[in-house]
This record gives structure tokens, C-alpha cells and sequence, in this order.
């Protein structure tokens, strides 16, 4: 299991090791995994975000409006939060 936080309300939780998206127990955000191309961080991002802040780097990451589940980035990698783009 891994051990991810929601990028939105901040809620840690617990999803399986290979799930490329999950939805927020507590806001019900439908969140997905994402590896930042500056970084290689890979974290958690709000899946109707189109950019997000690198939580390492803090640099602005666009991301794709298409993505499948078999090229996606999976949880087990996730070690950190995006922050919205731009940032609050």
C-alpha cells in the first residue's frame, strides 16, 4: 500500500501500490500521479488540473490532456504533493 497525500485537502490515505489515479476520500478529488520532467519527483496531482507547482522545484508543469492507464505513473513511486498552478 502506499502512502500518498491528496494534492487538494491535504488528507494522507492509503491506495494500492498500482493505481494510476484514485479518488480523495475526503474531498472526493480524483487524483492522479505525475513524474515532474525537471525534478523526476513523482507526485500527486488533481486530475482536472491542466498545470500544477512542482512541490520540489517549485516549477510550473504543464500536463497532458491525454494520458493512459498504461504509460501512466503508478502510486508505489509517488513521494510528494503538487501545488496548484498559480501557486496560492
Amino acid at each position: 500500500m502506499a502512502y500518498v497525500t491528496c494534492p487538494w485537502c491535504l488528507a494522507p490515505q492509503l491506495v494500492g501500490d498500482e493505481v494510476a489515479e484514485y479518488r480523495c476520500f475526503t474531498c472526493n478529488g480524483k487524483i492522479r500521479f505525475f513524474e515532474c520532467p525537471h525534478c523526476k519527483l513523482v507526485q500527486s496531482v488533481h486530475r482536472e488540473w491542466e498545470a500544477f507547482t512542482c512541490g520540489k522545484c517549485d516549477r510550473k508543469v504543464d500536463l497532458p490532456r491525454e494520458h493512459s492507464y498504461a504509460t501512466a505513473t503508478k502510486a508505489v513511486r509517488a513521494q510528494g504533493t503538487g501545488l496548484p498552478w498559480p501557486r496560492f
